[in-house]
Formats: structure tokens, C-alpha cells, sequence
């Protein structure tokens, strides 16, 4: 596995998908965070929608801005800038806030170096990623500003709330980590179904 495979490994739906439904079960064990809970999948949604939506429009009816490279949303870099600062927010919640910069400044770090590794794999164009990472961003600032203070779980609680996600975390990563999901494969599959067309819309020339 080169450096490029090992990064864009780390925004696979086969790490995030399961990371993702574990943060929010995590958020709804007792005492509940209910509205961080229905805050997250809400980020999910529309994180996810847009662009599994993007990606339709294009494979099943060719639908895209004409003067852009262009096939749709990078999924990897919009989940990846999504899940991996959220994590490290909710990890770091009860910490010193300089820790939570710190924490959520290298975990998007690691969300944007999954973007660069989509284009270094030249699986995208640099305006899918561009586009991936501005919808990724704007959903994960929103979601960090509207998360609940540190205050609103009591100590003991929040204690073994972290220590369940983090464990958990870990887990996901050791069992998931550098397996493949074959999100394509069922989008393309999806597009030939709603559209009735033989075949799906691709890239007309190698992205650039």
C-alpha cells in the first residue's frame, strides 16, 4: 500500500459509515445528548446527500456545471473533512479549549489530506475535491457551532461517554481500516435505475 492508498484509506465509507453511526449512538447513551444526536445526522444527511445527489445527476443523466472537470462530489474528502474534526471535537469536548483547537485543527488536516491523495490517485479532479471539501467544511462548522457546551452532560457521564467513542473508534479503525465499500458500484446501479438508460454518464477524458 503506497503513502497515497494508506490517506485515502482514511475516507473510505467502510471506516466512515460505521464511525458515523457509532458517534451518534454514542451521543444518545444516557443521559442523552438528544440534540447533538439529531444535530449529527442531520450533518450526515445533508453531508451525504449532496453528495450521493451529485453524483446522480451526473451518472444518470449527465447533469453537471459544462465548464468544470466534473462527475460529481469527492465523497471521500466531504465525509472525511466531516467525521474525522467531529470526532476529535467530541473526544477533546471536556478538555482545555486549546487542546480542541488543536485537536480539531489536525484532524482536519487529515480530512485534507484525503482530498490530495484523490487527486495525487488521480481518482478526481481538482474541482470535485474543491467541491467535496467546500460542502464537507461548511457542514462541519456548522455542526461544531451548534454542539452543545461541555456543561450540559455531568462529569462521570461525559467520562465514559468518551471513553466508549474512543474505544470504539478504535475498533472501527482496526476492523475496517483499508477495506473498500462499493459505494460506486451501488450509485452507478442507482443512476441505471432511475434513468433507464443502458449505462451510466463518465468522465468524458482523464481528470485533469
Amino acid at each position: 500500500m503506497t503513502i497515497w492508498m494508506a490517506i485515502t484509506a482514511l475516507g473510505d465509507s467502510a471506516v466512515l459509515l460505521p464511525m458515523m453511526g457509532w458517534m451518534a449512538i454514542c451521543l444518545m447513551l444516557p443521559p442523552p445528548c438528544k440534540r447533538d444526536a439529531w444535530g449529527w445526522l442531520l450533518a450526515i444527511a445533508v453531508c451525504g446527500g449532496c453528495v450521493m445527489l451529485s453524483k446522480l445527476l451526473f451518472m444518470a443523466w449527465g447533469i453537471r456545471p459544462p465548464w468544470l472537470d466534473y462527475t460529481g462530489f469527492s465523497g471521500h474528502t466531504a465525509l472525511a473533512i466531516l467525521v474525522w474534526p467531529t470526532l476529535a471535537a467530541l473526544l477533546t469536548r471536556e478538555g482545555p479549549i486549546a487542546w480542541r483547537r488543536a485537536a480539531i485543527a489536525l484532524a482536519s488536516t487529515v480530512g485534507l489530506a484525503v482530498g490530495v491523495s484523490r487527486l495525487a490517485l488521480g481518482f478526481h479532479s481538482l474541482s470535485e475535491v474543491w467541491l467535496g471539501g467546500a460542502l464537507g467544511a461548511l457542514v462541519v462548522s456548522w455542526f461544531l457551532r451548534v454542539l452543545s457546551s461541555p456543561s450540559a452532560v455531568p462529569g462521570e457521564a461525559a467520562r465514559w461517554r468518551r471513553i466508549a467513542l474512543g474505544g470504539g473508534a478504535l475498533a472501527i479503525l482496526l476492523l475496517c481500516y483499508g477495506r473498500v465499500f462499493p459505494s460506486q458500484h451501488l450509485l452507478q446501479d442507482m443512476a441505471v435505475w432511475l434513468s433507464g438508460h443502458p449505462g451510466v454518464f463518465t468522465r468524458p477524458g482523464p481528470p485533469g
